[in-house]
């Protein structure tokens, strides 16, 4: 037993790292005339950042701004960062040191809901933290379209906002699709959309370092 708890760290880790070596959409490159995303990363969660307001999607009908705190519908920044992730972990746990063993044993199992995180700022800066990626209009329909369906929205189409939960004065969370596990994490969802969308994202990454790594050289600066 003792050996299996050293080993199966062990494994995931040189998963991680193997996986995340090997490319998927490997001949992708930034479009000459396209949409700016980016891919972000405050050190452990990636996300990703679009505009607030285009042609293809308004996130600011999906995501309103009055939901954040101190804003109006006219105040929507340039871009919106959305990252998806456990629930509990995003509403209970601002600081690493508020985690528990019960959180994260029910985050990594698979028991609980997610939600998603969203942000209204300016555009990203190209450093350790952001990635700038331009894509085609084809491929950020897609992004939107994968983004949409890890929305939980009601009958009426709208998302489902959870009040009373911040970072900030311009971020708010929503009720989302999906669960997070020990290998369907943050940083996978992240990776899942790029690969949808035609980007070149790593096999499998369930830390944020394989997507900058997969990224870096090939994005537009």
């Amino acid at each position: 037993m003792a050996g299996v708890l050293i080993l199966a760290p062990l494994v995931y880790m040189a998963s991680a790292i193997v996986l995340g070596a090997i490319p998927v959409n490997r001949d992708w490159r930034p479009a000459g005339d396209g949409v700016t995303v980016w891919l972000t990363t405050n050190g452990v969660h990636a996300g990703l950042a679009m505009p607030a307001r285009h042609p293809l999607m308004d996130w600011t009908t999906l995501f309103p701004p009055v939901h954040n705190a101190q804003r109006s519908e006219a105040d929507a920044d340039e871009y919106v960062t959305v990252g998806w992730g456990d629930r509990t972990f995003f509403l209970d746990v601002p600081r690493w040191r508020d985690l528990t063993t019960s959180t994260a044993l029910k985050a990594i199992t698979g028991r609980d809901s997610a939600a998603m995180h969203v942000e209204y700022g300016p555009a990203p800066t190209n450093d350790a933290t952001a990635v700038r990626l331009v894509v085609t209009p084809e491929a950020y329909a897609r992004l939107v379209a994968y983004v949409r369906r890890s929305v939980a929205t009601d009958e009426a189409g709208a998302s489902v906002w959870i009040p009373g939960h911040r970072y900030d004065v311009n971020d708010a969370f929503y009720e989302a699709n999906g669960r997070y596990s020990l290998f369907v994490t943050c940083n996978q969802w992240t990776r899942d959309a790029l690969a949808e969308s035609g980007v070149r994202a790593p096999v499998w990454s369930p830390f944020d370092t394989a997507l900058f790594w997969q990224l870096r050289d090939q994005a537009t600066h």
